[in-house]
């Protein structure tokens, strides 16, 4: 999990008892939040995690034997053979956004260039502290939307709504099922020396589709839609693509459009991209 994802996290958490695998500044505001250590995996690239499935944890609290040895306090999981699948963490990027911050994003749209020399995810932390998350000062209130007003009323309330202007460090998660895996990156960015190298290689891959591209730290040169198709080269052409981080959100960039990304990605001949509907399952490749 990386921080943009924190909405709503802790309530799940608290209610479910699911194990949140998250950076550290997500682990530190949900533990905050009330999320008992014992599901609060902090990560930041790197790390190889075997996960469980409900039944296999509920034996094991009703038989201890089941639990790997550990040290005396630290939190208990089960034998390592009882996975039901695993996740390999890696670092990755935030993308950026465009200067002129556009209200819809094309996809075919080419961005060159950079304000300074030292453009970076500094940025996005610091544009997001005094800008983002201080809307209400900086705009006069009768241009503010329905949509801004909603979001600045969620942040107003941070004791009850968990969330950061943090950029907390961005992560890509690798599910191993057996022989497949499946890639969650949930931001337009990475380093091309992991994704080239990342094992193994994904056949379904979940790819944020909105911003500029961030490329080992810095701007890319080129469309969003050039981007995607080079990292879905890089990771060995999954079959299937699904775009995330497109959706029609409450403050601009109202939307994506993502007609250009996936005409690119598809041109490869071997991957397709998925269209998927709110609270509809589909059937991945998997």
């Amino acid at each position: 999990m990386n921080t943009q994802s924190l909405p709503g996290a802790d309530r799940i958490a608290i209610k479910t008892g699911t194990i949140v695998i998250a950076n550290n500044e997500a682990i530190n505001l949900l533990r905050d939040a009330g999320v008992p250590d014992h599901q609060l995996f902090p990560v930041q690239g790197g790390e190889r995690i075997p996960l469980f499935t409900r039944k296999t944890w509920d034996e094991a609290r009703a038989d201890p034997s089941l639990f790997a040895p550990g040290l005396p306090n630290a939190p208990k999981r089960p034998f390592d053979k009882l996975a039901a699948l695993s996740v390999n963490v890696w670092p990755s990027l935030h993308c950026f956004m465009p200067a002129n911050h556009p209200e819809v994003i094309d996809t075919a749209t080419v961005y060159t260039g950079a304000a300074s020399p030292y453009t970076c995810t500094l940025d996005i932390t610091i544009g997001m502290k005094y800008g983002l998350f201080q809307l209400g000062e900086l705009m006069p209130p009768e241009k503010l939307t329905p949509g801004h007003r909603s979001f600045l009323e969620y942040i107003s309330d941070r004791k009850r709504n968990v969330m950061s202007h943090s950029d907390g460090g961005q992560l890509m998660f690798n599910f191993v099922i057996g022989d497949k895996a499946l890639l969650w990156s949930a931001h337009l960015g990475g380093y091309d020396g992991i994704l080239k190298n990342l094992q193994p290689k994904p056949d379904v891959a979940i790819m944020a589709i909105a911003g500029r591209a961030n490329l080992n730290g810095k701007p890319f040169d080129g469309s969003t839609a050039e981007f995607a198709a080079m990292k879905v080269g890089w990771l060995g052409n999954s079959s299937q693509v699904i775009w995330c981080l497109h959706d029609e959100t409450c403050i601009p960039p109202w939307r994506i459009h993502i007609e250009a990304a996936t005409k690119a990605v598809e041109e490869n001949g071997k991957t397709k991209v998925l269209a998927v509907e709110f609270a509809r399952s589909i059937d991945l490749n998997i």
